[in-house]
């Protein structure tokens, strides 16, 4: 198979994959709206969703322990 082929399939498959993630994650918000927890010891470093039960806000953390306390999580996308 061609490079050039390649390249195309590849391009292909990240445009599906990012199509593919704005679905299901609903549309995580900026930092501005997603408050961090202070934390500074060994956390696993996860992609982590956190929505905020006051104002159903979907946040996307990079790990589990900056999630703020009471906020719903998920490692697959935001929870629902």
């Amino acid at each position: 198979m061609s490079t050039s082929k390649l390249r195309l399939i590849a391009l292909a498959f990240l445009v599906l994959s990012v199509l593919a993630l704005d679905k299901t994650n609903a549309g995580p918000r900026p930092s501005s709206e997603c408050p961090r927890k202070p934390f500074s010891g060994i956390c696993i470093q996860v992609i982590t969703y956190a929505r905020n039960p006051d104002t159903g806000v979907c946040c996307v953390y990079p790990n589990p322990c900056v999630v703020p306390d009471g906020w719903q999580t998920s490692f697959e996308g935001c929870p629902s």
